[in-house]
């Protein structure tokens, strides 16, 4: 819809949400969060006017494979899935969830809670008490801060804020699912 020039705006990018046509009170009772935050981010009385909404993914679920235990899966060199000894990971980073594969953000805690369990219940049960860690160098890390403060103390022309916008737009171009309010 968008690709095709059918939104609305000087950029042709969002569509509008009428919510008008409902009596104040019903929209105070039950539409009460949406009228706010359309009136917060869009400075919209949504009273009067159309809310502007813009398609973008609603609530992304984390990636890292995992067993039910939360131990982290990978693939191995003949392509078998294996575990990643001693990495778990549950909540927002884990790709399972009580919730299936369309949870909402707010019901994240529930996952937490029975992954993180779940993660504590293995370890406790698998994990040989009192073996050391293996060492490790003394600049451990110390790649990836230097790597970090490089990108920090960074002056490009470009300034952050056109970088953002740019990312924003080929997100919204590309990877919309949803939507949400501008």
């Amino acid at each position: 819809m968008f690709r095709e020039g059918r939104g609305v705006g000087p950029e042709k990018d969002h569509i509008y949400l009428q919510l008008s046509h409902l009596p104040p009170e019903v929209l105070k009772e039950r539409l009460p969060g949406i009228s706010e935050t359309a009136a917060i981010f869009s400075g919209v009385d949504v009273t009067k006017e159309p809310i502007p909404v813009l398609p973008t993914v609603h609530y992304n679920m984390g990636g890292i494979p995992t067993k039910y235990t939360g131990e982290v899966l990978t693939v191995d060199k003949d392509g078998k899935e294996t575990v990643v000894p001693g990495l778990y990971a549950a909540g927002e980073a884990a790709c399972v969830s009580v919730h299936g594969a369309n949870r909402l953000g707010a019901n994240s805690l529930l996952d937490i809670v029975v992954f993180g369990r779940a993660c504590a219940h293995h370890i406790r049960d698998t994990l040989e008490k009192g073996k050391p860690h293996k060492p490790v160098s003394a600049d451990l890390g110390a790649a990836s801060i230097a790597n970090l403060d490089k990108l920090r103390q960074a002056s490009g022309s470009e300034p952050t804020a056109k970088i953002r916008l740019d990312m924003q737009k080929v997100m919204q171009t590309y990877l919309s699912l949803l939507a949400r309010l501008i």
